[in-house]
């Protein structure tokens, strides 16, 4: 009889752990609220250095590990979570590909990782990074001079770079204005940069997006890709992909 009287508060409880962990992730409600009172406590205003670049050291250290097995391949994918979620060895069956996206992470992330992908040897690299950046507002000379570094650090052994403007966001409460204006803002210079890097340029978001955002039918929540979605990025990327490349053994 007891439990039955308190299944009710042990549901309420439940829900409210799992939409707090869900705010601290994702940043819902009542993220902004909960640091408002925490700034209050710490005596901190709230406000934040617009120099100060916010990068991600839990994906820096998951990358780290990367070397131990010695891992080599033609192609690899660089990137966040949404490369991340990938099923790259099932959309290029009997190519050499491997999988260096890292859930979280910013361009300072990769940059700081990129000995871990530079393991890897590939003749090709693709890199999909900068939504984070967008979404911790970092400033935009910091973000740039991360991204050069990840390109001249990919480039350095003769490797072929190919550079994917960061995918619009959708239907989400983090896809405000603000994070498309400053989305379309950083693309902008990512593509100026990657041309006066001869890095090769593939915009994903003319299959992926319109003027609304990230189209409904190619992802899950708005931000990250569903197989329609990863299905129009391997149309997109196949013929460069399958090319024939240098000999890198």
């Amino acid at each position: 009889m007891s439990v039955i009287r308190f299944w009710p508060w042990l549901l309420a409880m439940a829900v409210m752990f799992v939409w707090g962990l869900a705010a601290g992730e994702y940043k819902i409600f009542p993220h902004s609220q909960i640091n408002y009172v925490k700034n209050l406590i710490d005596g901190d205003d709230g406000s934040r250095d617009p120099d100060e670049y916010i990068g991600s050291p839990k994906s820096v250290i998951i990358g780290q590990g990367d070397p131990l097995w010695g891992t080599r391949a033609d192609v690899a994918m660089v990137g966040d979570s949404i490369t991340a979620q990938g099923r790259w060895h099932e959309m290029f069956p009997g190519t050499s590909i491997v999988n260096r996206g890292v859930g979280g992470d910013t361009v300072g992330g990769v940059r700081e990782r990129l000995p871990s992908i530079q393991a890897v040897r590939a003749k090709k690299y693709f890199l999909l990074i900068g939504t984070n950046d967008a979404l911790f507002e970092n400033p935009d000379d910091a973000f740039l001079g991360h991204y050069s570094a990840v390109i001249d650090g990919l480039q350095a052994d003769g490797a072929q770079v190919f550079v994917h403007p960061i995918l619009d966001c959708g239907d989400t409460p983090q896809c405000t204005p603000e994070v498309r204006d400053r989305i379309a803002r950083l693309n902008t210079k990512i593509v100026d940069l990657a041309r006066r890097k001869d890095a090769r340029i593939i915009d994903l978001n003319g299959s992926l997006s319109d003027e609304d955002g990230l189209l409904p039918e190619v992802t899950w929540d708005g931000l990250h890709l569903n197989s329609e979605g990863f299905r129009r990025w391997r149309e997109a990327i196949e013929p460069a992909v399958t090319a024939a490349g240098d000999d890198r053994s």
